[in-house]
């Protein structure tokens, strides 16, 4: 017989043998102090009904206790389920005692199971002679002490005198039945088939409902296919269904799984028992095309879960009526011309669900006015290699795949003319270093390129081309030059093995369009190309590449507006032959309305040309933002529907200037060292985020900056600007050399800590030493940042800089400095020392820096923003009343992830170099920290606008350059707007500003 109670499940299990077993879980277990507490945190999500008894902290002589009395004497063998992490182990006690005396216990998660993945629950069990009567389990710590926060999640605990019983905690929980009864649509024998589509790993699953029950696989055998009027038995189908999240159920009727039924007609009546009175909902379903999209709930035991439980009718016709009800936006225009897509899945997965359910979707999402429905983009599909190797792609494989899906494309009707891009993959990077040495086939490629670059084995440090190969990062000091052309490689051999692709798809579709893969923004999350071993410049240098293509996740970054200079970091890669660049929006999993548009408008601003906006949804068509009921997609959130509503629109009523323009040239340059990357990956970050923020300062301050590669400075690419801006220790001797030369002819060097002190295969460099104002001693590394962004808040200051009235402080690296002659100390350390140097060198001037003075610029701001959220945190703990002015810097905080107030002052130093170089910026901004992009084309100038100080501004004041007589000017927000000539080469004008805006200068 089974009992099952509300708060813990006990089952005693009767059998021939009289086997008895008795399941409980750990949370009914009573805990002697907050030593062991109730969790649901994400370690939860695998245990049973999500939750866990935990007891990584609080008191360590803390103990949970749950009496039993057992019936049967006998040998019982105690199972317990606990989570198991490699990195940590959280050992703990379980005994079983009875009047006080420990009978049998064991000391579980003392080591790690391999049979087990981690992160995941393992079983593992003891055995105890256990008398008839009452006895008390208790769980203690290991020898009393505590543990990380990950382990120590104890989920249930099971007691059972089978010794082959194999426990699985979804058959002691809440049991969930389906019975499916055909209609009279079929002329043949069927079965339905389910393909369960997870929020959490493992993922997919297929099961099939027949004559024979609920099994897993893909189809039944053929004697257990249904005819019309046929029902299936009672149907368990709990193990489809996750405890924490259920499961999105994809269901069709199937002749074969190959050969779907066109229309799915059949009754579901859905049971928390195998029995006609436990019936709790009965879908009546009627769909053509024949498939229906099911939302489960974990179980179908509350009220709550039985509101969860969704057709994907149901979830269409309730968001259709907030759809229709909308006040939808009417600035701007939806785009024509500008790809502006979104990921949407109207259908299940793979699965074309019933036409109304479909068109009322459809109309739901044409109200944004997205491209989807007038534009094409189709996936490559054949990201297909031998032995896991770039090196070896399986040609034939790749060309039978597209052959098919060729033949799919056509058949839908679509036209090649109207694909706008293809996808090949979501977020590879280049492989890993250990595997380019193991592989043969990479040691020949490598070798084939580097003579192809004209490299000899004196140029790779070797005595030979035997002795050329790639090697993994252990044998990096041993061969410098062989490390620093294997990591370059990587890219390499990631970009030929994306340009076969492109060439066999390219060949089997009869057109050409961009060609990308998604890359992850490894970029902003380390600062390092490397950390995922794909080098933009490196990359786009090949004319087999037409397009890139990125993401603006910036998780853990110090702002979302990281993203564009990840953005800009494209562009400028693919300066030299052009190439498209795309990228998706990032628009959910908790992004606000603010912070959307302002990706959006920051990224077109850096050029980027097809943007695809993720994730929409429909919640019930895809895992993708979890579950129905607490979906992070943006379907299920009509607040954010204005925000992308607008950006769509803003877009499109810029599309006419915003499609063919793109930055204008600049003035002012930032040196992107691959080297640095390369040889400072995993050791310190801070160099990157240097770099990043010295481009987020200027992009405060609306100093147009320009991103040059290496290979650019080598090849006089540096020439015609008049600022260069470099940080990190490692530069090409080649490009330190040219920079050099610029520096004589009149350019200006801004350099920080230890900056260009090796070259790229990591050897001391002293080229720069002539034109430096001052003998640096070795750079001294005192805190390693090997986080993200959001984390440098966390690097403790060695020691302060004072410049003028300005203070900053000395972050992750400090580099002594000792004068030379004719040199001036614009800035000193505490003890009085020289940390910012300034002098000529030739006709130009070099700003030597002993610190990183970008980290103190987005230190600060990092601070103000946590120091105000935890003022906010401690007022309503005490119900104290804020300021006016902490009232309402508190909007902020709910309006975006980013903060807004950084230090004028140092951005001020930071502008040093640009404001004696005599920049003239083509437009000026009265506020600063506007994202305002100066974007010329033939017929007039385009400038986003996007406003990073969060308010909204009554009044912005723009002076722009203008090269021909302005005929009109236009903000897509505001309508036309006056201006006022200022000379012959500028106009100036005034508008509004919320979040975003376009505003458009026609030439007459």
């Amino acid at each position: 017989m089974r009992i099952t109670l509300p708060s813990v499940f006990v089952l005693f299990l009767a059998s021939a043998v009289s086997a008895e077993t008795v399941c409980l879980e750990a949370e009914a277990f009573r805990p002697s102090s907050e030593g062991w507490t109730v969790s649901t945190n994400r370690q939860a999500r695998r245990a049973s009904r999500a939750s866990t008894l935990h007891g990584a902290a609080g008191p360590k002589n803390a103990t949970a206790s749950k009496p039993l009395t057992i019936r049967q004497p006998g040998r019982y063998r105690i199972w317990v389920r606990h989570i198991q992490v490699d990195r940590w182990r959280g050992p703990f006690r379980l005994a079983v005692v009875r009047n006080g005396k420990e009978l049998a216990a064991k000391d579980f998660d003392l080591d790690f199971d391999e049979n087990v993945e981690s992160w995941h629950y393992r079983w593992d069990h003891f055995e105890a002679d256990l008398p008839a009567g009452p006895i008390t389990l208790t769980l203690s710590k290991h020898q009393n002490k505590n543990c990380v926060g990950y382990v120590r999640h104890v989920d249930c605990v099971l007691l059972t005198t089978d010794a082959k019983l194999v426990p699985n905690h979804l058959d002691y929980g809440p049991q969930t039945y389906v019975r499916a009864t055909l209609g009279d649509a079929y002329q043949r024998p069927v079965y339905i088939h389910i393909f369960a589509d997870h929020h959490r790993s493992p993922y997919y699953a297929h099961y099939h409902l027949s004559k024979a029950g609920a099994k897993p696989g893909l189809r039944p055998a053929k004697e257990f296919l249904m005819n019309r009027g046929e029902r299936t038995p009672w149907c368990n189908i709990t193990h489809m269904l996750y405890q924490d999240t259920g499961a999105i159920l994809n269901v069709s009727s199937r002749y074969t799984y190959h050969e779907q039924a066109p229309r799915l007609q059949a009754t579901f009546e859905f049971a928390t028992a195998p029995d006609e009175k436990q019936i709790v909902r009965t879908i009546r379903a009627d769909c053509r095309p024949g498939g229906m999209v099911l939302v489960m709930p974990p179980d179908l035991t509350t009220p709550e879960n039985l509101a969860r439980f969704k057709t994907d009718r149901d979830v269409a016709q309730q968001t259709g009526k907030i759809a229709d009800a909308f006040e939808w936006p009417a600035i701007g225009k939806k785009p024509e011309q500008f790809p502006l897509f979104v990921s949407a899945r109207i259908g299940g997965y793979s699965l074309e669900v019933d036409a109304s359910v479909a068109e009322r979707e459809w109309k739901t999402l044409d109200y944004f006015g997205f491209s989807n429905r007038s534009k094409s983009k189709i996936g490559g599909g054949i990201w297909y290699c031998k032995n896991d190797s770039y090196c070896q792609p399986d040609l034939e494989r790749m060309r039978k795949r597209v052959e098919d899906r060729v033949a799919k494309f056509r058949a839908s009707g679509q036209s090649v003319e109207n694909v706008v891009f293809c996808r090949l993959m979501d977020e590879p990077t280049g492989q890993p270093s250990v595997l380019l040495a193991r592989d043969p086939a990479y040691a020949e490629a490598f070798r084939a390129w580097l003579r192809k670059l004209a490299k000899t084995p004196a140029d790779l440090l070797v005595a030979d081309w035997q002795a050329v190969r790639p090697v993994d990062e252990t044998n990096r000091d041993q061969f410098p030059a062989l490390h620093y052309y294997t990591q370059k490689f990587r890219t390499r051999a990631l970009g030929d093995f994306m340009a076969t692709q492109r060439k066999i798809i390219e060949k089997a579709y009869g057109g050409t369009f961009p060609t990308v893969v998604n890359f992850s923004d490894g970029a902003v999350y380390n600062a390092n190309f490397y950390s995922q071993g794909v080098d933009y410049f490196e990359l786009l240098e090949s004319a087999d590449q037409n397009a890139i293509w990125g993401e603006d996740w910036a998780n853990l970054a110090s702002t979302y507006h990281c993203a564009s200079f990840n953005v800009d970091l494209m562009r400028a890669a693919a300066r030299r032959r052009g190439q498209t660049i795309g990228h998706y929006l990032i628009a959910y999993a908790g992004r606000k309305p603010w912070d959307i548009q302002l990706k959006a408008v920051s990224e077109v601003a850096r050029g980027v040309k097809i943007l695809e906006n993720f994730f929409y949804g429909p919640s019930w068509g895809s895992h993708e933002g979890g579950p129905n009921w607490q979906s992070s997609a943006w379907y299920a959130k009509p607040e954010t529907w204005r925000a992308n509503s607008e950006t769509v629109r803003a877009i499109g009523g810029a599309e006419d200037l915003l499609l063919p323009a793109m930055p204008n040239k600049a003035e002012v340059a930032i040196l992107y060292s691959s080297s640095t990357d390369i040889w400072t990956l995993k050791a310190n970050h801070a160099y990157g985020f240097e770099r990043m923020h010295t481009w987020l300062a200027l992009a405060h301050a609306q100093v147009p900056v320009d991103i040059l590669s290496e290979k650019d400075v080598e090849e006089d690419l540096l020439a015609g600007y008049k600022v260069c801006y470099l940080s990190g220790p490692n530069l090409s001797r080649a490009a330190a050399a040219k920079l050099a030369d610029w520096i004589r002819r009149g350019g200006i060097l801004w350099l920080t800590a230890g900056a260009a002190a090796r070259d790229e295969f990591n050897r001391p460099l002293q080229v720069l030493n002539d034109v430096l104002p001052a003998d640096r001693k070795a750079a001294a590394t005192t805190q390693p940042h090997l986080y993200a962004g959001k984390f440098l808040h966390m690097l403790k200051p060695q020691d302060r800089v004072t410049v003028g009235k300005t203070v900053m402080e000395v972050l992750s690296v400090k580099e002594p400095l000792a004068p030379r002659p004719g040199s001036e100390v614009l800035g000193t350390y505490q003890d009085g020392s020289a940390a910012l140097v300034r002098g000529k060198s030739g006709s130009g001037a070099v700003y030597c820096a002993g610190f990183l003075p970008s980290l103190s610029y987005i230190k600060t701001a990092q601070t103000a923003r946590r120091e105000l959220a935890e003022k906010i945190q401690e007022a309503e703990a005490s119900q104290s009343e804020l300021t006016a002015e902490e009232a309402a810097e508190a909007e902020l905080l709910e309006r975006s992830y980013n903060p807004w107030r950084y230090p004028a002052e140092v951005r001020q130093v930071l502008l040093r170099p640009v404001h004696q170089a005599g920049v003239e910026p083509p437009l000026r901004c009265s506020v600063p920290l506007i994202d305002a992009v100066y974007m010329p084309c033939a017929e007039g100038i385009i400038i986003p606008l996007a406003n990073y100080t969060l308010r909204p501004l009554d009044r912005v004041s723009l002076q722009v350059r203008v090269s021909r007589p302005v005929r009109r000017i236009e903000s897509v927000r505001q309508g036309e707007l006056r201006f006022t000539r200022r000379g012959e080469q500028a106009v100036e004008f005034i508008l509004p500003l919320e979040a975003i805006d376009f505003v458009k200068v026609y030439y007459q």
